[in-house]
């Protein structure tokens, strides 16, 4: 079970497990904690995203954002340990046109995407190829069949339908975590139309293949994998092909 992590417990690790070969690890942590925690990953932050915090206008999204890059900093500063200059703050970014960060400063082979819903974060890294992670609480205040049948793929929106009414959000979530951690392992965001590729659920219902109507622009042989969250929650992680596997809670190995 994927438990969210105290963020000071974290803050507070020198080591982080080696990254294998197709092998990914996953990060669950809040996105709340005392003063001194906000202040503590504050003072990890860049100017640009202390000021991207800043125009927040309800202090618990500053928080959350806070501590969620404050986190991500500092994890990733132990998975480049090996190089010496490599403190949290002296990472740098670059992004895709859609907004897909990737370390620019050290030039290390890791790979990385953070999510966050409400008070809660997951962070995947991967040795150099290339994921996308998304989480969702399951919330009964949306439209479920309403906005599939407007956005998603023919055989989504058919699931969606035929599901017990008591069912259907979470199975609505269930394909909207895979879709947009699939948007996200591509790197070109809510922009690429939901109905354009499909997440197909096979006799493990944890796991699915995704195809693609338009190969340029998303790549086929993408392969989505949910994480095994609490109870309300659904997670997805996605990578290139299937000889790969997932750790969840790395600080136990």
């Amino acid at each position: 079970m994927l438990h969210a992590l105290d963020p000071l417990k974290l803050l507070a690790l020198q080591d982080v497990p080696s990254l294998r070969p197709n092998t990914i690890q996953v990060w669950a942590f809040g996105l709340g904690g005392p003063l001194t925690c906000v202040n503590q990953c504050r003072a990890l932050l860049s100017p640009e995203e202390r000021q991207r915090a800043d125009r927040f206008v309800f202090e618990r999204d500053r928080v959350r954002h806070t501590i969620a890059h404050g986190v991500l900093r500092h994890l990733l500063s132990r998975y480049c340990s090996s190089d010496s200059s490599a403190s949290p703050e002296s990472l740098r970014f670059s992004t895709t046109h859609a907004g897909k960060p990737s370390l620019q400063f050290p030039r290390v082979a890791i790979r990385f995407n953070l999510t966050h819903s409400e008070d809660r974060a997951l962070l995947a890294v991967s040795a150099g190829f290339e994921l996308g992670v998304d989480l969702e609480r399951v919330r009964s205040n949306i439209e479920a069949l309403a906005i599939s049948q407007h956005y998603f793929f023919g055989s989504e929106r058919e699931a969606i339908a035929a599901a017990p009414a008591a069912a259907r959000e979470e199975l609505f979530f269930r394909y909207w975590v895979a879709k947009e951690a699939v948007l996200k392992a591509q790197g070109i965001g809510l922009g690429f139309p939901l109905d354009r590729f499909r997440i197909a659920f096979g006799d493990d219902p944890n796991s699915a293949t995704v195809e693609t109507l338009d190969p340029e622009r998303l790549m086929p042989g993408w392969h989505v994998r949910l994480l095994p969250c609490e109870p309300g929650w659904l997670g997805a992680v996605v990578a290139h092909g299937t000889d790969w596997k997932v750790v969840t809670d790395p600080s136990d190995l």
